[in-house]
Formats: C-alpha cells, structure tokens, sequence
C-alpha cells in the first residue's frame, strides 16, 4: 500500500513538473527576417515592459531572409511579448503584443517607414 501511494505521488510531481516544462517552452519561436537589412540585436519583453533586458543574439548577426529558432526560459509566464531589433547603427524596430503562447512563427517585414509582422 506504501509503496502504491509512494509511486502515485511520483506520478503525480511528475506530470506536474513535465506541465510546467511544456509552459516554459511554448513561448520559443521561429524568428525570420524580412526586414531588408541586418539584424545585429533582438530583444524580447513582456508587453508594456520598460526593460527590454539583454540581446538574445549575442555577438551574432541575424541576415536578410535567414531564420533562427529563438529559444529562451522567461522567468515571467505570460503570452504576450514585445519584440525589439536593431540595426549595425542603432536604428530600430519594435513590435507589440506578439502572443508567442499562439504563434510558433513570426516573419519580421520592414518597408523603410512601416513595421509588419506575419504569424504562422
């Protein structure tokens, strides 16, 4: 009997803790850029957030047309994230309100004066 309930309580902490692995996870997405420039720093924060924290691309450089998989552990378990890049010359783009909890996808666009985005 000890040992039946001792197994159901490991059962249990386990689909519990492999849940809260899959939350963390379903905020990492494809990002591709469609901008027409370089990608040199991105940003993610939670929407309506002041600090935009660190640049998740380091020292790399993200090209025309090229698509990484953005992978990140946020310490905050919301759906709703702003995006922020910029270019070699400090000039940027933000986006808002990107729900990465829906979307596994987000194609950047930038035409000179508008800023797009398209979900998959």
């Amino acid at each position: 009997m000890k040992k039946s309930a001792l197994f159901l309580f490991f059962l249990i902490s386990f689909c519990y803790s492999s849940n809260g692995f899959a939350q963390d996870a379903r905020q990492d997405f494809v990002l591709v850029n469609k901008t027409g420039f370089e990608i040199h720093q991105v940003y993610i924060a939670p929407s309506k957030e002041t600090d935009w924290g660190t640049d998740i691309l380091g020292k790399d450089v993200m090209a025309i047309d090229e698509e990484w998989d953005i992978k990140f552990h946020p310490k905050d378990n919301v759906c709703k994230w702003d995006l922020r890049i910029e270019d070699k010359d400090g000039n940027f783009v933000i986006w808002e309100d990107i729900d990465l909890c829906k979307w596994a996808k987000i194609t950047l666009h930038y035409d000179g004066k508008v800023a797009t985005v398209t979900f998959e």
